[in-house]
């Protein structure tokens, strides 16, 4: 029997318990007079290990809770102790938010850096990545700060980035940033579906292009409409582990057979601003893993100490990962380009034209790098298309059931279908796809946006003012450096 495709949404809903947790309510009625009799509950859930349950209610299940309150006789608080030890908590994974982080953060941004750090060089490009990298992992950390803050004030389970926008703007800013962010998405799924597709035709060159655009989306709707996310974390972690596989290949072949072309490339450096800027907003996408952060923190624990370590610990590989792919395909692409030029590169053309020995750890690379990306767009995307709508037609949030199961289907075919399209009819998409992405939307939704948003909650005093070093300059700077970014690239 196949699953709806509303359990398989990036942020799963745990309103009804599961049938093999359910619990008659007559179960309840007498436990006061059975309390002595009952099994003791297991030791590693004792007080003094218990999380503080007001931070996240999505642990523990409405259905239960009415059970213990909806009775005649009250209970007394050395039951309620017992009820809330043993209820479980469900879907968190310490490890599972990491690979999510690696997967999603490593993405279409990356396949088209090489392109657009080849004008100024290896040593420029390697102190802009760093310096992005840590702008980013301060914007990231900023929007894991404001969900952990939205979610203890309206003591909800889970928490969108357009929610904590209307929190802070308004409802009518929240509808523009629904739009901007959806745009977003989609424009990210159109650069993944066509990347994918012109791997898959270098593989297979006799292959229909709608065939080899459409093949993996395809695979990928049917994973997730017809199996259990279990099954989604376990293609999400093996498509990982080729990811690293593929990088680790890939610089050792780098090193071993074209050392002296990479050690070359060093030599040829560009310090122009007007050619190293050009580049930040696409190594600022690559990075970045915004479109999945409010999710991370509900996956990677409790507190947001828990999803801080996962952002930090998520954030360094995909940022080795990075240093290292920029740095070997620059020195083993045999299309070159004179330092400084302003000539636009195919970022697809690019990475195929590297040494025939690189080319397979090349296109292993890409295509899980594009295949872990374009899973965790399917899975939150059609979700955050119907949120935008109920927010658009001021429907109310709380509409579910099984009626909506059709409607999502639709939406995942749309979603996971016109990509495919696009990519088929239009080849030049994955740069534009990525241009829009990087400098646009991007730029604002994640670089503008989150420290305006700090900065207005703690002036509210809903925000702890010591988020970053630096308290409101630190905000300043990431405005100021978001802005630049947007105006000059």
């Amino acid at each position: 029997m196949s699953l709806p495709l509303r359990q398989h949404c990036l942020t799963p809903t745990k309103s009804h318990l599961s049938p093999q947790n359910a619990l008659p309510r007559r179960s309840f009625l007498k436990l006061s007079d059975r309390r002595h009799t009952q099994t003791p509950p297991p030791p590693q859930l004792t007080i003094k290990d218990q999380k503080p349950i007001s931070h996240n209610r999505s642990l523990y299940s409405p259905s239960l809770v009415r059970c213990s309150t909806d009775h005649d006789e009250p209970q007394s608080p050395h039951d309620e102790k017992i009820q809330t030890l043993q209820k479980p908590k469900n879907g968190k994974s310490f490890w599972a938010a990491v690979s999510l982080i690696i997967g999603t953060a490593v993405g279409p941004g990356m396949l088209g850096l090489p392109a657009a750090t080849i004008r100024s060089g290896s040593i420029p490009s390697t102190i802009a990545l760093l310096c992005s990298w840590v702008y980013v992992i301060s914007s990231i950390l900023l929007v894991a700060e404001l969900s952990f803050a939205a979610m203890r004030e309206d003591n909800a389970s889970e928490v969108s980035f357009t929610g904590l926008a209307t929190k802070s703007f308004g409802d009518k800013f929240g509808v523009f940033v629904a739009f901007v962010y959806a745009s977003l998405s989609f424009a990210l799924m159109v650069a993944c579906v066509s990347g994918i597709g012109s791997i898959v035709s270098q593989w297979f060159p006799t292959m229909n292009p709608l065939l080899a655009n459409a093949i993996f989306p395809l695979v990928s709707g049917v994973l997730i409409g017809f199996f259990p996310f279990n099954a989604i974390d376990v293609a999400n972690r093996c498509l990982c582990f080729l990811m690293l596989f593929s990088i680790t290949s890939l610089v050792a072949i780098g090193l071993s057979v074209a050392r002296s072309n990479v050690l070359a490339s060093f030599g040829q450096s560009c310090w122009k601003v007007s050619a190293v800027l050009p580049a930040v907003p696409v190594m600022v996408l690559t990075l970045g893993f915004h479109v999945i952060t409010p999710f991370i923190c509900n996956l990677a624990g409790d507190s947001v100490s828990d999803a801080r370590r996962a952002v930090l610990v998520g954030g360094v590989v995909p940022f080795v990962m990075v240093l290292s792919w920029n740095l070997i395909v620059l020195g083993l692409a045999r299309i070159k380009v004179p330092v400084g030029s302003s000539s636009a590169i195919d970022p697809i053309s690019l990475l195929l034209s590297v040494n025939p020995s690189a080319l397979s750890a090349v296109q292993g690379f890409a295509f899980s790098a594009l295949a872990t990306s374009l899973i965790g767009y399917a899975v939150s995307f059609p979700k955050q298309l119907l949120d935008t709508w109920r927010l658009v037609s001021k429907q109310s949030s709380g509409t579910n059931g099984r009626g909506r199961d059709g409607f999502e289907a639709v939406v995942m075919l749309f979603v996971l279908g016109v990509p495919a399209l696009i990519a088929t009819y239009f080849p030049s998409t994955f740069s534009r796809a990525l241009d829009f992405a990087g400098v646009y939307a991007n730029c604002f939704l994640f670089g503008v946006l989150p420290p305006a948003m700090a900065y207005i909650q703690q002036s509210r005093k809903k925000l702890r003012s010591w988020v970053l070093p630096g308290g409101n300059f630190t905000l300043l700077v990431l405005f100021v450096i978001a802005v630049i970014l947007g105006i000059w690239h």
